[in-house]
């Protein structure tokens, strides 16, 4: 017999911000649409993700190849510090480059 899956429940949706859409926040859309809106008061965002010196512009993307047994003790620190490997790999860069 064909096991039969259970319809997923409809979540309610959220906003970006995690603002439950319903009801009240409907109709104040629905108003500010109908009234219209400045598109000079927008805030444009940039894509992607922030620059990590806190500054405009983007962060410098760096591919690296490494051995399987180094990217397991990466990934091992990473987890066991509750961090990125991303974080851990830029800290040792990091740290190299101030001792040289």
């Amino acid at each position: 017999m064909a096991a039969v899956k259970k319809p997923a429940r409809a979540r309610q949706p959220v906003t970006r911000a995690g603002t439950p859409l319903g009801g009240e926040h409907e109709e104040a859309l629905a108003r500010e649409a109908e009234e219209g809106f400045d598109p000079a008061g927008l805030v444009r965002r940039r894509a992607g993700r922030p620059s990590l010196s806190g500054g405009p512009g983007h962060s410098t993307r760096l591919g690296v190849r490494i051995d399987d047994d180094t990217y397991q003790s990466i990934r091992r620190l990473a987890e066991h510090q509750h961090r990125k490997i991303s974080d851990v790999v830029r800290e040792a860069i990091n740290r190299y480059l101030e001792a040289s």
